[in-house]
């Protein structure tokens, strides 16, 4: 079997289409539904993010159509001494897995901190994708940091101080859980 050539090339920042119609690719692959992904890419935060001049973005393709793309920004937290670049998203379409065309977009990223001076490239994995996992541990990826996500609202309301309205209705929670753990007793 033949292999088609991939072809990576930067992303113009002035010229979005196949980058935003990969995102959203991206997003309903991973179960987002389509409307929503569509105000998401429709609300112009590609157009911010693509303004900034420590983000990037390469579209890769065969024979002439997109099938996947990866986003870096430099430093990506800003507080490294040493320059780094942050892969902080690679999606390939699933009709051109096992390709090559990670590797390919993988190779523009090298390139990328190779000119920036970057030593280190690190890259944002989520926690479910096992596959991924196993792609980036494969080209000597390892695990350096745990990050943890919490909604805004859920934090405040862990944080609120106890003996509150939030800690009144906890602790009714825990009186009727004990509670049903009690057996009855039946006279």
């Amino acid at each position: 079997m033949v292999r088609n050539l991939v072809e990576v090339s930067a992303v113009p920042k002035d010229d979005l289409d196949d980058l935003v119609g990969l995102w959203m690719a991206a997003k309903v692959d991973a179960g987002v539904p389509i409307e929503v992904a569509a105000r998401f890419a429709n609300d112009g935060r590609f157009a911010t993010a693509m303004s900034r001049p420590d983000v990037f973005a390469h579209v890769a393709r065969i024979d002439g159509r997109p099938v996947g793309y990866v986003m870096t920004s430099e430093n990506p937290f800003g507080l490294s001494p040493e320059p780094e670049i942050a892969v902080e998203q690679l999606y390939v379409e699933p009709a051109a897995r096992r390709h090559g065309v990670a590797r390919s977009l993988l190779c523009a990223v090298v390139g990328l901190a190779e000119r920036s001076g970057s030593d280190v490239i690190v890259s944002n994995v989520p926690t479910q994708s096992r596959e991924a996992h196993r792609f980036f541990a494969r080209l000597g990826f390892s695990s350096v940091i745990v990050r943890r996500v919490v909604g805004t609202s859920a934090l405040r309301r862990r944080l609120a101080p106890s003996g509150g309205v939030g800690a009144a209705v906890d602790q009714l929670i825990r009186r009727r859980r004990s509670l049903r753990s009690v057996p009855s007793r039946a006279s």
